[in-house]
């Protein structure tokens, strides 16, 4: 008797838990899924997250979605309970990000704009507001291109001060993507915690005993930010190597023009565009260098996948890549220059790192688990 009565009483808890999660609304801002990259990854991770608690989520966002592209690129993507479309005329992608965020002043929201919000909890993939501050934290600030480009500083200059007029005061929860962006906000006054990317880990991890030591792959976004010339830089030396660029279209046709026309000449360059899981991990698993060319990578999903798959990286010495994922060299290999990124390359041609203990830090899993607690905080 007193077995069933306990049984009873708990599902009874068990069923109201679950009504209470189920009327919980949640809002999720992002402000575009057109070029899927590692904040797509995150916002992704984050409406799965929710509903997987139960709650009811609306996505706001400024452009259509294609459902079924997104799926395919990441399977984790489920539907929200509503999508909400505010469109936005223009197409300069910082402002349109900036538009988005003037409307996050909702009660339990979460924001993967990637800059500061007014949601309950902004994600910072980068403080686009406070670059100014990134000369404090690190020496190849000057290497930026908003920085040392003076059509681009000017470009961002309008955000920086209308960001911070609106935001300044804001009381949002900061979740840093690496703790050396984490560092950029609290040199600028602000407290914030650390939350690691997703990375699908099960999804990457490969075992392959018979990899090319001189076959070197990027993948990422072929976009001006991502320093993508530097790739050629180094294999216009090294022609012995054979390099593959797995890269997305990001939306500078120009710049992509640009590298494939500065790498047709070079028989040692082979750039597949908008590849798919299978190119990606048939290359993965062949491959014995991960070699990744931006400077002050905020944190680099592409460079865990990588070493996921059992390849050795070499990244710039500086941001989350060098910092968090690497380690200052604990987990693979840093360069500071193009003669220093050769000589790492040929480095990693023979060095074994053992990965299986960090990688899980970045894991779906390990996300899910951090971003749970933090939103029951709040429901």
């Amino acid at each position: 008797m007193r077995t069933l009565l306990l049984y009873t009483l708990s599902s009874i808890l068990a069923y109201n838990l679950y009504e209470k999660l189920s009327f919980v609304e949640f809002t999720l801002f992002h402000h575009s899924f057109e070029i899927l990259g590692g904040s797509e990854r995150v916002a992704v991770a984050v409406l799965n997250v929710m509903k997987s608690l139960g709650y009811q989520v609306t996505l706001i966002t400024l452009s259509e979605i294609n459902k079924e592209k997104i799926k395919k690129w990441d399977p984790r993507f489920v539907d929200p309970d509503k999508i909400v479309i505010k469109k936005f005329p223009l197409k300069f992608g910082i402002y349109k990000a900036l538009y988005l965020s003037l409307m996050t002043k909702k009660e339990r929201s979460f924001s993967t704009i990637g800059d500061i919000t007014w949601s309950d909890y902004s994600y910072i993939h980068f403080p686009w507001s406070l670059t100014d501050n990134l000369k404090y934290i690190d020496n190849y600030y000057k290497y930026e291109s908003y920085i040392g480009n003076r059509k681009l500083r000017m470009y961002y200059l309008p955000y920086k001060y209308i960001h911070r007029m609106f935001f300044r005061k804001s009381k949002t929860k900061l979740l840093a993507n690496s703790n050396w962006t984490r560092r950029i906000l609290e040199i600028s006054g602000y407290r914030a915690e650390t939350l690691y990317p997703p990375v699908d880990i099960s999804r990457i991890k490969i075992k392959s005993s018979n990899r090319d030591p001189k076959l070197v792959v990027y993948i990422g976004r072929i976009s001006p930010e991502k320093n993508i010339e530097n790739i050629i830089e180094v294999a216009k030396r090294m022609k012995d190597y054979k390099f593959v660029i797995l890269g997305s279209e990001g939306r500078n046709k120009k710049y992509i023009n640009y590298i494939l026309n500065n790498s047709k000449n070079l028989n040692n360059i082979f750039i597949r565009k908008n590849p798919d899981d299978t190119e990606i991990i048939d290359y993965f698993s062949k491959a014995k260098i991960y070699f990744h060319p931006k400077i002050n990578e905020h944190f680099g999903i592409s460079i865990v996948e990588a070493m996921a798959a059992g390849l050795t990286p070499v990244v710039h010495k500086s941001g989350g890549a060098w910092y968090d994922i690497i380690e200052e060299g604990k987990y693979g290999i840093g360069y500071c220059d193009i003669d220093s990124a050769i000589d790492g390359i040929k480095k990693a041609s023979s060095i074994e790192f053992d990965y299986s203990k960090k990688i899980y830090q970045f894991s779906f899993e390990n996300f899910k688990k951090n971003l749970s607690s933090i939103l029951e905080k709040i429901s």
